[in-house]
């Protein structure tokens, strides 16, 4: 009996392991919704590669230095009656005020983790263009970026964003990012006493506001 609960274990894990997934683009898939059991969600544009590749992106002024690194990854996400796989744009960020270091996550890429959702920084859907869209030739061309920092014990600070996209400036590439100070829900510094504790996290790292990165190496 042990042989046989060992042999159809086995042929199960195969099953599971050898899964196939139909693929279709990661942003236009109208008939199908994100996260359908058995789809593979794939860069097929190669959208994503516009902000991936060697060097960082980094923006210097106003007596302050942010970095952003990008990398594309791919996850199996499964959940209890689905399955399905994504291409996801994930990144890290470092930012040095005045000569001193006040936030780096660029190391957690280098961490394997089992889906996006687990970086600081991921995208999110595609959004449509606007005046800060400076160069803009496509629609939709701006990715939506969930983002968060450590250390964070704030409700109002758990699923903040920005948007961005790349534009040409001659023959140089421009990250433009857009932080808006919509991205926090709510006053930060505001709490409910009766289902959480006074935070002790209150303001944001990252300024809010509008910056042009540039690569560096």
């Amino acid at each position: 009996m042990k042989k046989i609960l060992s042999i159809l274990f086995s042929l199960l894990a195969g099953c599971i392991y050898s899964q196939t997934f139909q693929e279709v683009d990661n942003f236009y898939h109208p008939e199908i919704l994100y996260g359908d059991n058995g789809y593979y969600f794939k860069d097929t544009q190669g959208y994503f590669n516009q902000f991936t590749g060697a060097g960082i992106w980094q923006y210097t002024g106003n007596n302050i230095t942010i970095q952003l690194r990008f990398i594309k990854k791919t996850f199996v996400e499964n959940t209890v009656n689905e399955s399905y796989k994504e291409d996801a744009l994930v990144g890290g960020i470092r930012i040095v005020k005045n000569g001193i270091e006040v936030l780096n996550t660029l190391n957690t890429l280098n961490e394997n983790k089992n889906s996006s959702v687990n970086y600081y920084i991921f995208n999110g859907h595609r959004v449509r263009n606007t005046i800060d869209c400076l160069g803009c030739t496509i629609p939709n061309q701006r990715l939506y970026m969930h983002y968060k920092e450590p250390d964070n014990d704030n409700q109002r600070l758990t699923d903040m964003y920005f948007l961005m996209h790349v534009y040409k400036n001659g023959p140089a590439s421009i990250l433009r990012v857009v932080f808006p100070e919509d991205a926090v829900i709510g006053d930060p510094t505001q709490y409910d006493p009766e289902v959480e504790n006074a935070p002790t996290k209150t303001q944001v790292i990252l300024p809010f506001g509008k910056y042009d990165f540039k690569k560096v190496n």
